[in-house]
């Protein structure tokens, strides 16, 4: 009687332990954000107006707007391989012209280095993982806002549009 209780015990001590060991292998076996944006612009040569990670079925995937020229373009990319699974053109009538307005499908086009860069320079830090960012007017400027994960847990910071500039989001 004494090994079952032990058994039963030490099961439940290592449950938790082995959820996160799973999550983090996941993690591990993920492409960052600006892997994934990098394969949709394989795929589509615009710049990024939103992206974020979310599960389709049993996949992660990344979903990626981008614009080029006047088209917005919707690309989804294999979380795990970085293989682009599909691309549309979205129509910009009605509901979706008036998610993206003029300086945001400019902005966008426009800052393409910049994001990059600071993307890269947040995925450089140890631990940190992007979870979602959209192109936004604020005061009167094009700012990415981002969402992310990192060792103080999840925040938002904003990438200036034009500069690059990483500034935590108050």
């Amino acid at each position: 009687m004494p090994h079952k209780f032990t058994a039963i015990a030490t099961s439940l001590l290592l449950a938790p332990a082995a959820l996160f060991a799973q999550d983090t292998a996941s993690q591990t076996n993920q492409i960052s954000m600006s892997q994934a944006i990098e394969a949709a612009q394989g795929s589509i040569d615009g710049g990024v107006l939103e992206a974020e990670i979310e599960t389709e079925g049993d996949a992660l995937v990344y979903e990626i707007d981008l614009v080029r020229g006047d088209a917005v373009y919707e690309v989804t990319v294999n979380a795990a391989t970085g293989e682009v699974l599909s691309q549309s053109e979205e129509e910009l009538t009605s509901f979706l012209s008036g998610l993206f307005q003029e300086d945001e499908l400019r902005a966008a086009g426009d800052s393409r280095e910049m994001l990059m860069k600071a993307l890269a320079e947040l995925e450089g830090q140890e631990g940190t993982q992007i979870e979602e960012l959209s192109l936004d007017e604020e005061d009167d400027r094009m700012v990415y806002e981002v969402e992310l994960t990192d060792a103080s847990g999840e925040r938002e910071v904003l990438i200036d549009a034009s500069t690059g500039e990483i500034t935590n989001d108050d």
